[in-house]
Formats: C-alpha cells, sequence, structure tokens
C-alpha cells in the first residue's frame, strides 16, 4: 500500500513511536488533516519532550511523507507559543489546539485546552503606533504603486501592497495575520469580500490600488507627513 494513502493520524502515531519514542507529546496537525489536504500536504508535528538544552525545527521525509517537526520542552513551548500569540501569529497555537493527539503523558490535554481558549479570546485590539506603522507602509507602497511604469517593478510593488492591505485589515480589525496562503484564510474568514476583491485584482494595478487605499481609509487613511519614530541605537 503507498504510505502516502494511509490516514495521516496513523501515519504521524507510527513515527512517534519510532522516533519520538520518549516524548511527552506528539501532536500532528495543520492542513493535512483538513478538506484543504493536498498530493504535498505534510505532517506537522509538535513534539514536546523533557528538558532540553534548546528547542528545534527538523523538516525530513519518512515513510514518503514531508514532515515539519517542532520539538521543545514543556517551558519552551509554552514560551514560543506566548510570543506568537502576542504577535498575533496563530499557526503552532491552532495546530496544537485544533491537531490530533499522537502520544501524550496529561500535558497535551492540557496544552490543547489552554490555546483553545487563547484563540477563542482573539487577538489583542492594534496600539495606536503599531495601526501608524501599517498605514504609513502601506500610505508609501501605494505612491510607489501610482507611480512606477517600469511593468516588473509594477509586479513586485503589486504583490507587497496586496500582503500590506491584508495585514492592515486584520490588525484593523482585530483579527488573526497568517503568512502566505494563511494570509489568504484568515483575511477570508474576517472579510471575505475583501478577500476575493484582493485576489483578483492582484493584475490590475489601478484596481489593485482602488482597493488598498479603501482598506487605508478606513483604517485612518494615509500617513506620510509628520510620521516619526526613534530608530533603535546601533550597539
Amino acid at each position: 500500500m503507498d504510505p502516502r494513502r494511509r490516514e495521516p493520524v496513523a501515519a504521524a502515531g507510527e513515527l512517534a513511536r519510532r522516533l519520538f519514542a520518549d516524548a511527552r507529546v506528539v501532536i500532528v496537525g495543520g492542513s493535512v488533516l483538513t478538506d484543504r489536504r493536498t498530493a504535498t500536504s505534510d505532517l506537522d508535528l509538535v513534539v514536546v519532550t523533557g528538558p532540553r538544552d534548546a528547542p528545534r525545527r527538523q523538516s525530513f521525509t519518512w515513510e514518503n511523507w514531508p514532515v515539519e517537526a517542532l520539538v521543545h520542552d514543556e517551558e519552551t513551548l509554552r514560551a514560543y507559543c506566548a510570543d506568537n500569540l502576542a504577535r498575533r501569529w496563530p499557526g503552532i497555537p491552532r495546530l496544537i489546539a485544533e491537531g490530533a493527539l499522537v502520544a501524550d503523558d496529561g500535558l497535551g490535554a492540557r496544552l490543547q485546552t489552554e490555546m483553545r481558549q487563547r484563540l477563542a479570546a482573539g487577538p489583542a485590539a492594534a496600539t495606536s503606533s503599531e495601526l501608524d506603522a501599517q498605514r504609513y507602509e502601506l500610505t508609501d507602497q501605494l505612491d510607489d504603486l501610482t507611480g512606477a511604469d517600469d511593468p516588473a517593478e509594477i509586479a513586485f510593488i503589486a504583490a507587497r501592497v496586496l500582503t500590506k492591505t491584508a495585514q492592515l485589515a486584520l490588525l484593523a480589525g482585530q483579527h488573526w495575520q497568517g503568512t502566505g496562503k494563511w494570509l489568504w484564510r484568515e483575511l477570508r474568514e474576517h472579510d471575505p469580500r475583501l478577500a476575493e476583491q484582493l485576489a483578483t485584482a492582484l493584475p490590475d494595478a489601478p484596481r489593485l490600488g482602488a482597493v488598498a487605499r479603501a482598506v487605508l481609509d478606513r483604517a485612518g487613511g494615509p500617513l506620510r507627513d509628520g510620521y516619526r519614530i526613534t530608530d533603535p541605537r546601533c550597539p
């Protein structure tokens, strides 16, 4: 039987027994457990061991499965999740909350309960300085998009405008952030109409600019004159 056709939870369980036999917790999650699974979906694992010198992220192939494993002890995993949630990046907390436990000494169930509660509470509201920084960056990118006439430059600027527009909409809307496909998924959950507008406007720079300006206006408007931050002192 082709190992790629095996149930991913069963495959992850066997992997855990063979490669992480001493782990306290092994959780498999991500797209592979959903209807978004594709032929290239990997096994995303969170592995919690006893105390260790340092956490690690490792990528490898096991039984024809691409595997991404995040290996922590309890202390470093809690710190890692707290940092991600503070920055509004829910990837690993969500993997823990929604994933399948394939090894657990009791800690995994507790972690899942904690992460579900934290995710349900939502991200912190944006500060004025965070919104100003995003408004300033998008204003700058829109100026570049308006002034560009080189098709190659326009393509790269447009990609940046799309990303910054989505990020600003999520920040202003007090929603979780994401990158790549997860930025699209978070935006689609928050504002399906805007997500569709951005996705279909990318090849059309004037149309993309109009969508971005509408988001910028709702978040407080363009910001350039008077914007000021203090750069960190160089060592």
